[in-house]
């Protein structure tokens, strides 16, 4: 498996490590320089691999290798997200949506669409109603919330609308991602 992706992959599973190939392919972690990034403009800070200052400040994030990157997402998105307990379908989806707008506004929206109490954390109840719907149709319905939730941040904030295009082309690769493993 470790020959496929351009990380240690040892101690994860193959969802996970596909679910970062889009994240990595996405945030332009998977150039030589991990996509380093410090744009004034951009409210994530300095930003390597698609991690950034503001999320880690206590990050080099300069010297950030990939390795690095890949268990820092694996221990503080995928996990903390329950990535492992969800659909492979939904699991890339909810991933990516923990990478871009953090763990808790993630696992709200996914149950906002499955129809339970938003409480931001992943338990029975989330379990069951994500397992008791249909994966196109909370495929669908969760990035057409995650839509919403970038419109909301280009309300509250103007200046961010620069970054539109780039977050609609990237939910609709991440939906197309997905789809793929339905």
């Amino acid at each position: 498996m470790s020959q496929d992706f351009p990380f240690n992959t040892r101690d994860y599973s193959l969802s996970f490590c596909h679910a970062l190939m889009f994240v990595l392919e996405k945030e332009g972690g998977l150039t030589a320089d991990g996509g380093y990034v410090d744009d004034p403009q951009d409210r994530g800070g300095e930003t390597k691999f698609g991690i950034s200052q503001r999320a880690f400040p206590h990050e080099n994030i300069a010297d950030l290798t990939i390795d690095d990157a890949v268990a820092l997402y694996y221990a503080h998105y995928w996990l903390v997200a329950s990535c492992n307990d969800l659909p492979d379908p939904l699991s890339l989806a909810v991933f990516d949506a923990a990478v871009q707008h953090g763990v808790r506004a993630a696992i709200k929206m996914l149950q906002e669409v499955a129809g339970v109490v938003a409480d931001g954390i992943y338990g029975p109840k989330t379990h069951e109603a994500v397992y008791a719907k249909d994966d196109e149709y909370l495929l669908s319905v969760y990035h057409l919330r995650r839509a919403r939730f970038y419109a909301r941040i280009i309300k509250k904030n103007p200046t961010q609308s620069r970054f539109i295009e780039g977050w609609h082309n990237r939910l609709s690769d991440c939906l197309e991602a997905a789809w793929e493993l339905v």
